[in-house]
């Protein structure tokens, strides 16, 4: 990799940091009369260029997609590696192949739900999916896509859906992290396998799952190891956390169990992973030629996107702003 190759992508990435929605702006979302206004308040900002067939706030998603897809197309822009933009924008394709899947085996029509952030068009896929003969579909996602309906057919448990193509997701994701071979984003690929993991068996210990049940839903490819994990999901949280202390994730575990003994909720773990996550992309800022500001960039962004969205949904459902706070955190 020629680092040199981005210094134009990383001046624009600077560009693009300087239209993030500053604290002020979400404060006055959060402190608005009602959704309408707190609505309005967002369009004064770039959000304003992703409005097509948005008619007010009760189409938010609509808009949030609409930017999701257009901030994935600079990202495209600035990386030379389209690699560096898939270990973000997987995640968003197969979201696609589940709801393809679901949507097959249902006999329903799930399109809307859809999120366009890659050159991988769902439209296509699924056309391709549904009629047995895949063309220039992806080999991983052709995979995925048939072992999650085989997985059902076998099951009937739309679950199994859900666990066959995160699992396909993640071995994708870790496939290309080491591809790259930078540090950045083997820690990124590596920590989100870890939360995942950390995040599917606490909620499983919760359902009561047994161990086997645990074997199917946890995946390979982070720091910690599965059997390290199973062994230890008939601990408690408390010593769960404990015991995970030495390994690089652990102390956000352990301000995980802080938060969850006041609120009871397991969403603590998922706040730990993004402020983690966000902290590993802080030394981007000292970078003046490589792909790391870039990544950065749009991490920020991502996060951005599910801060409005929070704060829209909460306005809509007359949430009041102390209480909003308190669910954002540190904004």
């Amino acid at each position: 990799m020629d680092r040199l190759d981005y210094a134009q992508g990383v001046v624009m990435a600077r560009v693009y940091e300087k239209k993030l929605l500053d604290k002020g702006k979400l404060e006055k979302m959060i402190d608005a009369k009602d959704a309408d206004e707190a609505f309005k308040i967002l369009l004064d900002s770039e959000y304003t260029k992703s409005t097509d067939g948005v008619e007010g706030v009760k189409d938010y998603e609509l808009l949030l997609k609409n930017e999701t897809s257009r901030v994935f197309g600079l990202g495209s822009e600035m990386l030379h590696d389209k690699r560096i933009l898939e270990i973000l924008s997987l995640k968003y394709d197969y979201h696609n192949l589940k709801t393809m899947v679901k949507a097959k085996v249902s006999g329903k029509e799930l399109d809307e739900l859809f999120i366009y952030s890659s050159e991988n068009n769902p439209e296509k896929i699924r056309l391709q999916y549904e009629s047995g003969h895949f063309t220039d579909t992806k080999s991983e996602f052709i995979k995925a896509l048939r072992s999650a309906e085989e997985k059902y057919n076998e099951s009937a448990d739309p679950q199994m859906i859900d666990i066959e193509i995160d699992r396909a997701y993640f071995k994708h994701l870790k496939d290309i992290a080491d591809s790259l071979g930078i540090e950045l984003f083997n820690d990124y690929v590596g920590a989100s396998i870890d939360f995942f993991n950390v995040s599917s068996m606490l909620r499983a210990m919760r359902m009561g799952k047994s161990q086997n049940f645990l074997e199917k839903v946890l995946v390979e490819g982070g720091g910690i190891s599965i059997n390290k994990l199973i062994d230890l999901s008939r601990e408690d949280f408390d010593r769960l956390a404990a015991a995970l202390k030495s390994e690089k994730i652990g102390t956000a575990l352990l301000d995980s169990v802080e938060q969850y003994k006041e609120s009871g909720s397991f969403s603590v773990v998922d706040n730990e992973k993004d402020v983690y996550l966000r902290r590993l992309n802080s030394d981007s800022r000292f970078i003046s030629f490589g792909p790391e500001p870039i990544f950065a960039y749009l991490v920020a962004k991502e996060k951005e996107i599910s801060v409005v969205r929070l704060i829209l949904v909460g306005k809509l459902n007359n949430i009041p702003a102390t209480k909003l706070r308190e669910r954002l955190g540190d904004i």
